[in-house]
């Protein structure tokens, strides 16, 4: 038997499986992506809030902070008393928070004797919904830290309402402090 033979008699073969068996072979190639590609519509459209966050800081104390992180995820400095900036993006998920940042001084805090400290706080996580892609972390006096989810850059704490240029936390959240959790 030749090569040419065993080729025709393949070639038989696969015209008669394909006659046999060819609808099915293309509905499954059809119906395979079809279904891949509903399922991702489907996880995007109904599943629960995925992907990173924006971290947004702000800071109600009187001495800069150099640097922070919420579960290992870095944020950006700010300064004494300064308002927010954000940082993009990294996963924070979890039931709890871990953050740690480090308090700098200014330059008056520094000639009285004030140098770098490192503080860290765990604290509970708020649950995220969908399309809240920013957690703000705020710092408040007496090591107090302060985390909130929003679907935009305002906080969920801050007083839009006061005319200024710099929103300043709502009164009421200052008085419960809520969400705080304990110093490591």
């Amino acid at each position: 038997m030749g090569l040419f033979t065993q080729l025709e008699k393949f070639d038989q073969k696969l015209t008669r499986g394909y006659a046999r068996w060819g609808r099915w072979v293309w509905r499954t190639l059809i119906v395979v992506p079809v279904l891949v590609v509903l399922w991702n519509i489907g996880q995007a459209v109904w599943g629960g809030p995925r992907g990173g966050v924006i971290l947004e800081i702000h800071s109600e104390i009187d001495r800069p902070i150099l640097g922070f992180s919420v579960n290992g995820v870095a944020g950006a400095n700010a300064f004494a008393n300064g308002g927010g900036s954000t940082t993009c993006c990294g996963d924070v998920s979890g039931d709890t928070a871990e953050v740690i940042w480090t308090l700098s001084t200014t330059r008056t805090q520094y000639n009285a004797g004030m140098r770098l400290e490192k503080r860290n706080m765990t604290l509970p996580l708020p649950k995220r919904e969908w399309g809240e892609d920013f957690l703000h972390v705020h710092f408040m006096p007496g090591d107090k830290v302060l985390l909130g989810r929003s679907k935009d850059s305002f906080s969920p704490y801050e007083d839009l309402h006061n005319g200024g240029y710099k929103t300043r936390v709502r009164q009421d959240v200052k008085d419960k402090i809520y969400g705080t959790g304990k110093m490591n």
